[in-house]
């Protein structure tokens, strides 16, 4: 019998004594053990003294609060017996149903067993507040988690132990949700649980915070709905392991379909001289990114080196590369942080403008070299709609930051009142509200803007100009297309390429881009087997100067791929 106990000094003795006495009308047979969570009231000097008295009891201390499930799981991992049975130290459940539960494990085959106030037959006694909460939180597991127990949180249960250690390893969570998890789980297990009736009194106080932690077993509930209904699904290196193979299958397919022979000829044919000067043109972009983000990053108040700045670049990007979602630009993120200690919410909205300028260059290039082909060749309706999804995107988000200008004057005051509230909420707020504020700064003040605008533009010409010398490299399309309807037809490729990486499902968007180029080369007269080829370099000779500046980054700041890479999860959660 395991009485999980935080701060109980009031009630540990009493539940202990009480415990014992029931247990001796239905065995001689049984240990107590108090699960002691980081107690700071002395709970863990009585429960210790108790220990020493009695010799079934048994005493687990622990230096800091665990949380009630982790406690449990420690608990029962130490016991000895093979039913293993918790119940709250407030002994709000009526004592006489204890040989009931006990025996439906021992006697009657069950697995789990638990004790319900929610039953209709059950005879419970608490305060609106708590019986409203209950019921809501009971409705939301037995709708989304497919439960047919009418109450999942009662401290009064009881495990078959061989059942119960088959499931431990399965359950996340360590703190109040571990009840609902372990019912939960057992039931999609198929194993058998009786839920029975009993006679329930509130103790008068309790440990559950219910403003904080209805919220976050709120959350609980939709993490173990999702893990119920996709099982399948990974996470770390199995997701990155899984887009990578996307990749590699969607570039496969289309060489097969193309004919992977006539790739390989076109690429011995290609230029090796005008590849280099392709690679050594899309070399200067680098600086640019980083003489750009300088410039946002001093409207924002922070003044950094160029040489570093444009070294986090290299590297995030390189990230952006290896993992899928562009979830790199979090490495930046930590390598700012890290290095100079520059807020997370400075660092975020910071590279959300680049990213949005990034957007507001190629949607403009899109719709120019759009309407310039328009006389040669019909766009897909995919392309067009693209373009236009990508264009409404970039009038709302500055129509969003005008409206936050304008109302600018106030913006400070309300700042400095949201940092004051407390709670989740009210950080959640300043948050929004400095992140906004911050991105309005550069976005929508006149010079700052034009400073942004046009190092994006150049920054992405040097882009588009890379793929035009990739292609003039084959000397069968550079005789048979004009230079000027070529530059046009790249900047509609190039432009609608990267508007393919907003919505990525491969890292670095490898397969694609080179689908997206390969689409546009078509429509405007290259042969697909040629188009293909030229977005395949172009891909490799960008992505490959990208990993090389990455890596060298990384050296010159002292640190790994494995530190950067694996800080994404950490800065979600800063």
């Amino acid at each position: 019998m395991v009485l999980p106990a935080y701060n109980e000094a009031a009630n540990i003795e009493k539940a202990v004594l009480v415990t014992a006495e029931t247990l001796f009308k239905t065995t001689d047979q049984f240990e107590i053990i108090i699960a002691e969570d980081g107690s700071t009231d002395g709970t863990d000097r009585i429960a210790s003294g108790l220990s020493e008295q009695y010799a079934y009891v048994v005493h687990l201390h622990s230096d800091k609060r665990q949380g009630r499930g982790k406690a449990l799981n420690r608990a029962f991992k130490a016991a000895s017996g093979e039913v293993l049975c918790y119940i709250d130290v407030d002994l709000a459940t009526d004592m006489r149903h204890l040989e009931k539960l006990i025996r439906a494990v021992s006697t009657e085959g069950y697995d789990f067993a638990t004790g319900s106030r929610m039953m209709p037959e059950s005879d419970a006694k608490r305060p609106f507040k708590r019986e409203f909460a209950s019921k809501g939180y009971n409705f939301l597991v037995r709708l989304f988690l497919r439960s047919k127990l009418y109450d999942h949180q009662c401290g009064f249960k009881a495990f078959r132990r061989e059942a119960l250690f088959e499931l431990l390893d399965e359950i996340e969570n360590e703190h109040w949700f571990w009840d609902t998890e372990v019912l939960v789980r057992a039931q999609h297990k198929g194993y058998r649980v009786i839920e029975f009736p009993v006679c329930w009194r509130h103790g008068g106080s309790s440990k559950v915070n219910l403003a904080k932690d209805v919220k976050g077993m709120g959350s609980e509930i939709f993490r173990l709905w999702r893990e119920l209904s996709f099982p399948f699904e990974v996470s770390g290196k199995g997701k990155v392991f899984l887009t990578t193979s996307l990749a590699i299958l969607i570039l496969a397919f289309v060489a097969t379909f193309l004919g992977a022979s006539d790739i390989l000829e076109n690429v011995k044919q290609a230029s090796f001289r005008t590849l280099v000067l392709a690679s050594l043109v899309y070399c200067v972009s680098w600086p640019l990114r980083g003489v750009r983000f300088q410039q946002i990053l001093k409207r924002l108040g922070n003044q950094y080196g160029l040489g570093f700045l444009t070294g986090s670049i290299f590297i995030s990007q390189s990230a952006n590369v290896i993992l899928p979602a562009r979830i790199g630009d979090l490495s930046r993120m930590y390598i700012l942080k890290k290095s100079k200690d520059l807020a997370f919410t400075t660092s975020f909205s910071s590279i959300t403008v680049e990213r949005v300028f990034d957007i507001v260059a190629i949607t403009s290039i899109a719709i120019l070299a759009s309407s310039g082909a328009a006389s040669h060749f019909e766009l897909a309706p995919w392309m067009e709609s693209l373009i236009k999804l990508s264009g409404l995107a970039v009038v709302l988000f500055f129509l969003i930051l005008f409206i936050v200008s304008f109302r600018e004057g106030n913006t400070r005051k309300r700042l400095e009142m949201k940092k004051s509230q407390n709670g989740l909420s009210g950080k959640i707020k300043s948050f929004a509200s400095t992140l906004l504020h911050q991105m309005s700064v550069v976005a929508v003040r006149p010079s700052s803007f034009l400073a942004v605008t046009v190092s994006s533009l150049l920054i992405w010409g040097i882009d588009i100009f890379t793929c035009f010398l990739v292609l003039k490299s084959f000397p069968t399309v550079a005789e048979s297309v004009s230079s000027t309807y070529m530059i046009s037809l790249i900047f509609l490729a190039v432009a609608l390429g990267n508007i393919a990486k907003i919505f990525p499902i491969t890292p670095g968007a490898i397969g694609t881009y080179e689908v997206a180029l390969t689409a546009v080369f078509g429509l405007g007269g290259i042969e697909p087997e040629i188009g293909f080829t030229v977005a395949v370099l172009d891909h490799i000779i960008k992505n490959s100067i990208t990993l090389i500046g990455g890596g060298l980054a990384l050296s010159e700041l002292g640190l790994r791929w494995r530190e950067v890479l694996c800080t994404d999860k950490d800065v979600l959660k800063g």
